[in-house]
Formats: structure tokens, C-alpha cells, sequence
């Protein structure tokens, strides 16, 4: 079977706190283009996210990948997605700075897999309405 082609665009999300924004690139977009599109992202009037920092600078925040270890590394903004190892649908995060331009920690809430908030559906209320004697739909047969 052939090797599987190299995708022509990338799905890439990135997150921060409750945020996932989600991004269509292509692979030879560099770092500093997605950095340029996260920016114009949190600064929308749509993110009104609770305490996501308010940025107006693309020097305000760095865009980091997760090790299996649990680590955060930096991305390199001159290099492309394609050579930064960026796979297709990966989640990147972002790591914003504090006022003396140090590097704050990341702060990210994963959603949880059983999602106890989901709403139960319930059956719909019973019909107000009178039985009919003419029933649209399936009819059983009669007993006679």
C-alpha cells in the first residue's frame, strides 16, 4: 500500500485557558502567521472568555507545543509549520507574558471525557390533544 500523501492544509487548534481556537493553514505558513492569526483572534469582539489576558501585540504571547511528558516547548516563529514537525489536527497552546516580559504560565482547562453536564434529553410531554379516531401513520390490524 503507498505511504499516505502529505496533507495540503493544516486543521490546527490552539488553546488557552477554556479557549480553543481553531485555524486552517498551509503547511509552509510559518509560526509568525499563526501568531499573526492568533492575535487577531483574541483580540475579536467574539472572545469573551473569563480570564484570558488581553493582548494587542504579537510580542505579548508565544505559541508552545506539549511533550508527552507534560513539557512546553517553544516554537520557533521563522521556521514553517512543515519544518517545526507540526502534524496535521495537533493542539498547540498559548503561553502569554507578564508585564516585565517574562513568560507566565501556561494555563489551559482540558475538557473532561465524560462530560457530566450534558443535558439529558427527555421524552417529549404528552399530547393535550384528544385521541383521534383517524390516526395518520401505522395502523395495527383490529382485533376482531
Amino acid at each position: 500500500m503507498p505511504p499516505k500523501p502529505a496533507p495540503k492544509i493544516y486543521q490546527i487548534l490552539l488553546r488557552t485557558h477554556k479557549l480553543t481556537i481553531f485555524f486552517t493553514l498551509s503547511p509552509s505558513a510559518t509560526v509568525a502567521s499563526l501568531k499573526e492569526e492568533a492575535l487577531g483572534a483574541l483580540t475579536s469582539d467574539v472572545n469573551q472568555v473569563e480570564d484570558v489576558p488581553q493582548v494587542h501585540a504579537v510580542d505579548k504571547f508565544e505559541i508552545c507545543r506539549r511533550d508527552k511528558a507534560g513539557r512546553y516547548e517553544l516554537l520557533d516563529e521563522g521556521k514553517e509549520l512543515k519544518e517545526s514537525k507540526i502534524s496535521n489536527w495537533e493542539v498547540l497552546y498559548i503561553q502569554f507574558k507578564d508585564e516585565s516580559g517574562n513568560l507566565a504560565p501556561i494555563t489551559v482547562t482540558e475538557p473532561s471525557i465524560d462530560d457530566d453536564e450534558d443535558v439529558q434529553s427527555m421524552a417529549p410531554p404528552p399530547s393535550d390533544l384528544g385521541e383521534s379516531d383517524v390516526r395518520k401513520g401505522k395502523r395495527k390490524a383490529m382485533d376482531e
